[in-house]
């Protein structure tokens, strides 16, 4: 009777243990379940207007989205460059467009604000969502809720799905030029300085400049050495010329540099 007795003990022991560990597996697995992306609509469809501006300001006016890029280097996800007020932005969602059935996917963001913000509201930030199971998005947009109308988003092409090679080894990117620039002599030094070093491709973010300037970058941009971005990040926000903020009712200092 004893030993009977410890049997029954034992097996109700191991049905508990059993029971408690299916329980706890199954609620792990709904909560890795829970982070991954959740279709929205089966009848959504891609749409929205597709977004061609280095600046896009969402609905919100407190984030402006740059440009996402696929990372693979840890997770699948896509990562949003972009602008925000650090303490209004809380929360903000990914809508993916998936191929081929062009269903909406949305996905809750990672919101991280550069810490070198140098006491200015508005930070550069980079937006990261992980993408949904067996789906390579193309766009995307950003919206602060997981609901909506998708056809008054912008939609944003994810840049870098594809790896493909380059000719180009050496790239350089300069401070915004801003201030109706005129320095033509310095500007040409340093080009002809950095293609004795190799560089291959400058990049200018060009918010403005002077007449005899523009001719400048033309001949450069005719020449293959520089790329310039238009950069219109005073027609979104108050900018400063200075690094640190001044108290001044600014929004991001030199124009956006970081």
């Amino acid at each position: 009777m004893v030993c009977c007795g410890k049997k029954s003990y034992f097996a109700a022991i191991v049905c508990i243990v059993t029971l408690t560990s299916v329980a706890t597996l199954s609620y792990l697995r709904l909560q890795r379940l829970s982070h991954l992306p959740k279709i929205i609509q089966e009848s959504s469809r891609c749409r929205g207007k597709i977004a061609n501006s280095t600046i896009t300001p969402l609905k919100d006016n407190r984030t402006f989205i740059i440009s996402p890029y696929f990372d693979g280097r840890e997770n699948k996800v896509t990562r949003v460059i972009g602008i925000v007020h650090h303490e209004d932005v809380k929360q903000l969602y990914c809508w993916f467009c998936c191929q081929p059935d062009e269903k909406i996917y949305v996905a809750k963001a990672r919101i991280d604000v550069h810490s070198d913000r140098f006491g200015f509201p508005y930070g550069a930030a980079d937006i990261v969502c992980l993408e949904p199971e067996n789906c390579d998005p193309t766009y995307v947009s950003i919206h602060q809720s997981p609901q909506g109308n998708i056809d008054q988003l912008p939609r944003f092409e994810i840049k870098n799905r594809k790896a493909e090679t380059s000719s180009i080894d050496f790239t350089v990117c300069i401070s915004a030029m801003f201030g109706n620039y005129n320095n033509v002599l310095q500007f040409i030094q340093s080009m002809e300085m950095y293609k004795i070093l190799g560089v291959q491709k400058v990049v200018i973010y060009k918010n403005n400049c002077s007449h005899l300037m523009e001719k400048v970058l033309k001949f450069y941009m005719e020449e293959g050495t520089v790329e310039v971005i238009p950069w219109p990040i005073n027609s979104h926000l108050k900018v400063s010329s200075k690094w640190q903020f001044m108290q001044d009712g600014t929004h991001i200092g030199y124009y956006g540099q970081i």
